[in-house]
């Protein structure tokens, strides 16, 4: 008799978080228990780690009800870690998490209900809930309404990598990504952003759901520490812009000239983008016009990059 194929593979890359994983394991093992007719498989992947991840992670798939795939990729870089993942993961539908964030208990029945009358390709993402309040409120997403991705807005944030699916049928239409970018890599950030931004430019529907839920535990409480991750974010969004600048599908060149109108405001007494945080429009657009610059500079930026 022929293997039940894989309903939906949840692939999460991890490097050095020993310390912080029994919450995400143990909510990823109560969302199984909840979909016991579905056929799940967790893709582990161990981005280098020198503790004792892999060794937790193994320990755990020993009495674990999901059947779990733990793989190593040596190459740094959060994208080479997902490529690595989406290479190795068996399932229909394929969903992403982080290590430091627990899934709902009824997030696979939800994913599959979400996907389950399909007949095109569609990304999807969900809510993301501040897991721990002593957490500053970043990094999350609570929209509490449903939204489709439009021309008008900005892929980054419109679902967050951290809770987001598609078939693995849209690996095959638009490519792996881009390993430029992401936490680790050249570009610091915005792999997801791009990965968001070439679904829609192909044609495909991005939609954000808020019946899937995950908690993310970021750990940030320091406002030095969300003006640094806001830098990144904005360094990546640069080399994204780069990316795209002639590009006629694309929206991102509008981004740009919406930022730098936004801080030549600020200039002349306008709003700030988050005086709490600490962070302005004017420093988002030099940390967007270092990206840019990064990636006119980076000898790789000719190279054929995924499609």
């Amino acid at each position: 008799m022929l293997p039940q194929p894989v309903d939906i593979s949840l692939i999460i890359s991890s490097r050095n978080r020993a310390y912080g994983l029994s919450g995400c394991l143990e909510a990823l093992a109560s969302a199984a228990r909840q979909a016991t007719n579905l056929r799940l498989e967790l893709v582990f992947v161990d981005n280098g780690s020198t503790d004792g991840t892999s060794d937790i992670v193994r320990e755990w798939s020993l009495s674990a009800p999901i059947e779990t795939n733990l793989i190593h990729e040596s190459r740094p870089g959060l994208s080479n870690a997902r490529n690595a993942g989406i290479m190795a993961a068996q399932g229909r539908i394929l969903a992403f998490t982080d290590d430091d964030c627990e899934v709902s208990a009824d997030y696979f029945t939800v994913l599959s209900s979400l996907f389950a009358d399909d007949d095109t390709i569609v990304m999807r993402g969900g809510r993301v809930n501040l897991g721990d309040e002593r957490d500053l409120p970043i990094t999350i997403k609570t929209d509490a309404d449903r939204a489709v991705l439009n021309h008008d807005l900005h892929a980054g944030g419109f679902i967050h990598g951290c809770n987001m699916a598609f078939p693995k049928a849209l690996v095959d239409a638009i490519g792996l990504f881009d390993a430029r970018f992401g936490a680790g890599a050249e570009f610091r950030s915005g792999e997801d952003t791009d990965y968001i931004h070439r679904a829609f430019a192909a044609g495909f529907s991005v939609e954000y759901w808020p019946e899937l839920v995950v908690k993310h535990f970021h750990g940030r409480r320091d406002i030095k520490d969300i003006q640094k991750l806001h830098n990144g974010y904005s360094y990546g969004n640069g080399a994204l812009y780069a990316k795209y600048m002639f590009d006629r599908r694309s929206n991102m060149r509008g981004m740009l000239r919406w930022d730098i109108r936004q801080a030549v405001k600020e200039v002349f007494g306008g709003r700030k983008l988050d005086p709490e945080m600490g962070l302005t429009y004017r420093g988002t657009v030099q940390q967007n016009l270092a990206g840019v610059l990064a990636y006119w500079r980076s000898p790789g930026r000719q190279m054929s990059a995924p499609k």
